[in-house]
C-alpha cells in the first residue's frame, strides 16, 4: 500500500507543471478571445479607409475570425405524421367551442 502511495505521489508531482501551464494557457486563450471583436472592428475600419484584405494580410494582419453561425432548430407543433394545421384551414373553420347562429 505504501508503494502505491509513493507511485501516485510521484505521478501527481509530475503533473503539477502541466497543470500550471494549462491554467496559464486557458487564461491566454480567454484574453485572446476578448480581442476578437475589437480586432474585427479595427480590420473593418482599415478596409473602410482603403486597405484591401490582401494588403493587410501582406503586412501580417490576419483576416478576423467570424463567429460561428448559430443554427436554430425547427420545432414541430404537431406530432410526426399528424396533419399540420394550415392558415387556410384555420380561416375557414370556426374556433373550437364557438357556436354558429342558426
Amino acid at each position: 500500500m505504501q508503494r502505491m502511495r509513493q507511485v501516485q505521489a510521484a505521478r501527481e508531482k509530475a503533473f503539477e507543471p502541466l497543470a500550471e501551464i494549462l491554467g496559464q494557457r486557458a487564461e491566454l486563450q480567454h484574453q485572446l478571445a476578448e480581442l476578437d471583436a475589437p480586432y474585427g472592428e479595427a480590420f473593418a475600419a482599415a478596409e473602410a479607409a482603403g486597405w484591401t484584405a490582401v494588403e493587410l494580410q501582406a503586412i501580417g494582419a490576419e483576416q478576423p475570425v467570424k463567429p460561428a453561425k448559430v443554427r436554430t432548430r425547427n420545432r414541430r407543433t404537431a406530432p410526426k405524421g399528424a396533419p399540420e394545421d394550415t392558415a387556410e384551414e384555420s380561416a375557414s373553420a370556426p374556433p373550437a367551442g364557438a357556436t354558429t347562429a342558426p
